[in-house]
């Protein structure tokens, strides 16, 4: 495997706080959205387990585009893909240890124009995964849902993982938290009936070394104002209210829960340190990096019309995940800096 100096410099840092060696040893992990931040971010952390301590672990990665490669995989690695749709055929004759189901559109361009397709990979994915742990004796899964299952809750005390939150099922942009909410359901239910070893995990906005530069999201988009030295222009007022998180404090977060987590239970993840409002967000972020662009407001707000969600205030409570030895490292100033320096020196 192929990493920069920089990766391998954070990896590191991260797998000298986590050592998840004794779960890891020679075993089979198949993840899903392979290509995505969280599904490179685990093979990544495997193969580099792989190459300084020896793990011999071995990853077959589901992905739409198969013929695509990963440019840090190497002909050596211990690494297969598979088409998404056809992990069952694929692992059929294999033993699987454990799942790592990352698969689900996030741009919110994406969920507005196939609100019906969003809703059924969703659905859909998860439960051929749940299918294939049932059927791997010994396997755990973990299924990575999102802090949108929440709704739209609008205060600042923070969120346990029994706020059930309310979320309009006659609007089209909730394809996204309704998917991830039936597909915990679903997890649930396989717990329930099957006994199969299923954990969850709802993390925040995840940002840092691994996402495209191109991500449709506001906090790249802060980061793109920043190398291109141009104002933000908001499509709203910037009231929601919020975490971010570190790439990697996401990664370490979901191998804690699939490694330590109790099966058919939901985990909170994200870093506290970063509540606060998108237009503080870019604000604080400018200050430091870049003083001299700004933040324009829209006379129109056309968030909504475009695909996102409502204002909201959501902070997650974090004492569950905490209480399996997790916490997260990264503060904002770092998950920008890495960036900076990423795309900088691309």
């Amino acid at each position: 495997m192929k990493l920069t100096k920089l990766e391998r410099t954070e990896f590191q840092n991260y797998q000298g706080r986590y050592d998840f060696k004794q779960y890891i040893n020679r075993k089979t992990f198949l993840i899903t959205g392979s290509k995505g931040i969280v599904g490179s971010g685990i093979i990544k952390w495997l193969l580099l387990e792989n190459q300084i301590n020896h793990a011999n672990v071995h990853i077959i990665a589901s992905t739409r585009d198969p013929e695509r490669k990963l440019d840090f995989i190497e002909p050596d690695d211990p690494f297969e893909f598979c088409r998404f749709g056809e992990e069952q055929e694929f692992c059929y004759g294999k033993h699987i240890d454990y799942i790592v189901h990352a698969a689900a559109g996030t741009d919110n361009s994406y969920h507005a124009a196939h609100p019906a397709e969003s809703l059924r990979v969703i659905i859909d994915g998860t439960e051929r995964m749940l299918e294939i742990a049932r059927e791997h004796y010994g396997c755990s899964m973990i299924y990575i849902s999102s802090e949108e299952v929440y709704g739209l809750p609008d205060s600042e005390e923070p969120i346990s993982e029994t706020y059930v939150g309310a979320i309009d099922s006659l609007n089209s942009r909730s394809c996204y938290p309704l998917g991830k909410k039936t597909a915990e359901l679903l997890c649930y239910n396989y717990v329930a009936e099957y006994g199969t070893d299923v954990k969850i995990i709802r993390p925040t906005c995840i940002q840092g070394l691994l996402q495209r530069y191109d991500a449709e999201r506001v906090i790249n988009e802060i980061l793109r104002c920043i190398l291109e030295n141009k104002n933000l222009v908001l499509k709203s007022a910037g009231a929601t209210k919020k975490c971010f998180m570190y790439s990697l404090d996401a990664v370490s977060a979901i191998l804690t829960v699939l490694f330590k987590g109790e099966r058919g239970q939901a985990y909170n993840a994200t870093n506290p340190e970063t509540f606060m409002s998108v237009k503080e967000l870019a604000n604080l972020v400018f200050s430091k990096f870049k003083p001299g662009i700004s933040v324009e407001y829209p006379k129109i707000d056309t968030s909504v019309a475009e695909g996102y969600l409502p204002k909201r205030t959501l902070l997650q409570n974090i004492e569950k995940i905490k209480a399996l030895g997790w916490y997260p490292m990264a503060d904002l100033e770092h998950i920008y800096a890495v960036d900076i320096d990423r795309f900088q020196n691309a």
